[in-house]
């Protein structure tokens, strides 16, 4: 029964392909498009996302070696399956400067609370001293420096100076040696893009510890419960992310709720700033590395086209996750699964000869985590017109759901056709598109965005309808919360259409 099975399943295979019109694919014939599309199997992909997790590449923070070994183990794939390097006179590595910083401990905060009583006639005054806990109250950013301070705590609501919009968060308040609670992003919540355009400078995390240390600050609160490798920025000001329990337990005694203060900065886009009369002792040890230095791993399949061979199509995934802050944070799904896809297309391609007239490259991009430095990298470096790259899809925490989305520019709306419609000929999973009125992106979160932001057609790729939610930027980014069935397909959907890109 089992041999009928798979006799019909090839045979219903070998149907669809002939059925299909020869010029969407080229030259391949169906036993190329047969071998490429079941090039790659679950157990390669999980066998690769394994390798990618594991504690010997110690959470691929660029600049460390624990990312110098994931993209030397990359490169050896690319070079295994006989994908050349893209920069001939590098191999596979373009390589840049990136400062670094390794998290040595797991830090501690301590809040300190004075509580006023009567004792007979006498008003006395003591300390209650609460203690939070890493991870599940704070994680340590790899901006902050090290050392122990204990200090008065201010709320200092976005943290941000802009003198052209009349905002200031520091005005009137006195943060000299003090521990400042700053918010996420910036006051303005609307969407009129000259006012956003207007705010989008301010919007980077790097903003908020450049004015608390102009204002003097000794150290920094962030009311973001994140963990974050971004580099030290002052080693001698401290910086933890905490969770909103913490910012309510310093705000205790003083009349003010959390939600409420919120709410009367983005209503009406005024500071509301304040010394919260409590203390707190907050310590992180951290090593900087200011002279580091980082790669993307960049791979092609050179077109066959004498002309054609000039235009490019990108696939693109970070390789880079978070480091250990101290403890390893493995990076299953952020971004050990757009990596693992990235691949996978490079294997299907390059070990089923598939004939492609454009040219392809794969980008394993260094620095994603720190602000999409490799991906800024080598647009910036791009040693050709940049209207010979004709595509770039990014690859971005693709490993859980049912179905795929797809999102460009109007522009570049009919590059999604192509991929709706190898979807319905191979995968036939659900599948959302969606575009939208170029604009320039307030705060670029992807690599795909730097191409974007060039007006490089540029897809990002993706998948949902996961049932649970996505555990990001903590350890328990493990294989735990991938689902690999569905990046198989994803492989398959990409590995067909970018044949289909390449040829048509």
């Amino acid at each position: 029964m089992k041999r009928i099975s798979t006799f019909i399943l090839v045979f219903f295979l070998a149907a669809q392909i002939f059925a299909q019109p020869s010029g969407n694919y080229g030259n391949n014939d169906s036993n190329v498009l047969i071998k490429a599309l079941h090039a790659v199997s679950e157990q390669d992909i999980t066998d690769w996302m394994h390798v990618m997790i594991s504690p010997e590449m110690r959470g691929r923070l660029a600049g460390d070696i624990g990312y110098d070994m994931a993209a030397e183990w990359a490169a050896g794939l690319f070079s295994e399956w006989g994908l050349q390097p893209f920069f001939s006179e590098k191999g596979y590595f373009q390589e840049f400067d990136q400062s670094y910083t390794l998290v040595k401990d797991k830090g501690s905060l301590e809040v300190h609370l004075p509580i006023k009583a009567q004792a007979g006639d006498r008003e006395i005054t003591y300390t209650i001293n609460q203690t939070f806990n890493y991870g599940d109250d704070y994680w340590p950013w790899g901006i902050s420096g090290s050392g122990e301070i204990t200090a008065e705590v201010v709320y200092a609501g976005h943290g941000l100076t802009v003198p052209e919009l009349g905002y200031d968060d520091y005005a009137g308040i006195d943060v000299e040696d003090k521990i400042v609670i700053v918010e996420l992003g910036i006051p303005y919540s609307g969407n009129n893009q000259d006012s956003l355009m207007m705010w989008a400078p301010y919007v980077d995390h790097s903003n908020k510890v450049k004015f608390a240390l102009e204002n003097g600050a000794a150290g920094l609160l962030f009311a973001y419960h994140v963990a974050s490798p971004r580099p030290t920025v002052d080693e001698n000001f401290l910086f933890l992310a905490v969770t909103d329990e913490v910012v309510n337990t310093l705000l205790a005694g003083t009349g003010k709720e959390l939600d409420e203060v919120r709410e009367h900065i983005k209503t009406t886009l005024t500071p509301k700033s304040f010394n919260t009369g409590n203390k707190a002792t907050m310590a992180l040890t951290t090593e900087y590395f200011p002279d580091g230095r980082t790669s993307n791993v960049v791979a092609m399949i050179e077109g066959t086209d004498p002309v054609l061979k000039n235009e490019y199509m990108i696939i693109g995934a970070h390789l880079d996750h978070l480091g250990m802050m101290p403890v390893l944070f493995p990076g299953a799904l952020d971004n050990a699964s757009g990596s693992a896809l990235a691949l996978g297309v490079a294997k299907a391609l390059a070990t089923a000869e598939v004939e492609l007239k454009r040219s392809l490259i794969i980008i394993l991009f260094g620095a994603e985590e720190v602000g999409l430095v490799g991906a800024r990298h080598f647009v910036n470096n791009w040693p050709y017109d940049k209207d010979q790259i004709k595509l770039m899809i990014n690859l971005d925490m693709v490993g859980r759901g049912d179905s795929f989305f797809a999102v460009t520019a109007d522009i570049w709306d009919e590059l999604l056709d192509v991929l709706q419609e190898n979807n319905e000929r191979w995968v036939h999973r659900q599948f959302m598109t969606r575009s939208s009125p170029w604009q320039p992106p307030i705060r670029p979160r992807t690599d795909g965005m730097v191409f974007y932001m060039e007006k490089i057609p540029a897809i990002t790729f993706g998948t949902r309808g996961a049932t649970s939610r996505a555990l990001y930027h903590v350890p328990e980014d493990t294989m735990d919360q991938i689902e690999v069935e569905i990046m198989r397909d994803v492989v398959k959907l990409l590995t067909m259409s970018m044949i289909e890109f390449g040829n048509r």
